[in-house]
This record gives structure tokens, C-alpha cells and sequence, in this order.
């Protein structure tokens, strides 16, 4: 008896299968019919999506992530993951452009999961990315006369913010919201 978990759905049965020949097995634990159909196929023929990356030759993104658009057999795993150790992406891709095609002539092909390849999003990422790195910059390292927004949206300067922790009872604060908060207004 073999015990294999059903991935079929989220259930997860745990199955139990007894194989007395290649094509003669039973399947017990099985919550439906999709159990047997599931261990039948991974005592037979065991069937995998590969997810991978592959290597490119733009600067800032050595790799681009990859995977099957269909499921290989198990064993030609390796046959796959060797070829495509081969690849080297040189051309701009979009999400779902064929990297390669019949992969260890398994009939299917190895397609690129993320856009970060192609020309809209390469030459948008640049700003966005500048924009993203001087933002995060910007929230661990304010400058000192970096300006605030209070619960009023109403604008005011880092000056007239006290850290109502140091001083939880102080007449300044303007609710006890921004006394928890740790930030509070001060009165003018």
C-alpha cells in the first residue's frame, strides 16, 4: 500500500494505493472520482509544472522567471531544467511570451511569467523605480522640514507634531486617536 496525498483539490485526501499491476490499482481514501483518476496518473505517468528562472542579458534583471504553459512528465524534469540552464534571454518579452518551445520534446513550451522584460514596463519601471527607492527613502530618512498631513488632512509642519508617548497626558494632544497613535497636533 502506498499512501499519496490527492492535489487535486483543495480537500487534500489522503489516498491509500494498492497496485497489484501497472494497469490494476486501487484507490481508497478517495473523496470522488477525481482521486482515482489523480493516482492512477501519478503511479503511471507522473505529470509536473516547472517554474524556474532563466538568464538575461539586461543589466538589473539577471534573471527572468519562467514555466511550463502545460505539464511534463517527471522524469524529463532534469532533460528540461538542463536545457533551459542553456537559455539566455537577450530580446525584450511580455508575460506569456514563449521563452522556449517543446521542451525535452515534451510538446510543450516554457513561457515567461513576469513583464519586467518588456519595453512599456522596462522604460515605466525605470521612473517608477527611481520614484519607489526615493520614496522609501524618504519615509525611513524624512528631512527635518518634511511636512505632515494630520486626521484633517489639513497641512502642517513636523514642528507642531509632539510624540505623545513620551507625554500621554498632555493638554496638547487633540484626541486620545492621536495620543495612541503617538502623534498628536499641537494646539496653537
Amino acid at each position: 500500500m502506498r499512501p499519496l496525498y490527492c492535489i487535486i483539490c483543495p480537500a487534500g485526501c489522503l489516498l491509500n494505493v494498492l497496485e497489484f499491476s501497472s494497469e490494476d490499482i486501487e484507490v481508497q481514501g478517495n473523496g470522488c472520482e477525481r482521486g482515482v483518476e489523480f493516482a492512477k496518473s501519478e503511479i503511471s505517468n507522473p505529470m509536473r509544472s516547472l517554474t524556474t528562472t532563466v538568464r538575461t542579458t539586461f543589466p538589473g534583471i539577471p534573471a527572468l522567471p519562467v514555466r511550463t504553459d502545460g505539464e511534463i512528465p517527471k522524469g524529463k524534469i532534469m532533460e528540461a531544467m538542463n536545457a533551459l540552464s542553456q537559455i539566455i534571454v537577450s530580446t525584450e518579452l511580455d508575460c506569456g511570451d514563449t521563452v522556449a518551445e517543446d521542451i525535452a520534446d515534451c510538446g510543450v513550451n516554457v513561457i515567461a511569467t513576469s513583464d519586467m522584460l518588456s519595453a512599456e514596463r522596462r522604460g515605466a519601471d525605470i521612473s517608477k523605480a527611481n520614484s519607489s527607492i526615493f520614496k522609501n527613502y524618504m519615509v525611513t530618512n524624512p528631512p527635518d522640514d518634511m511636512l505632515s498631513y494630520d486626521t484633517d488632512d489639513e497641512l502642517f509642519d513636523d514642528e507642531d507634531v509632539v510624540d505623545s508617548n513620551l507625554n500621554p497626558d498632555s493638554p496638547d494632544s487633540t484626541s486620545e486617536q492621536d495620543a495612541q497613535s503617538g502623534r498628536a497636533r499641537i494646539r496653537q
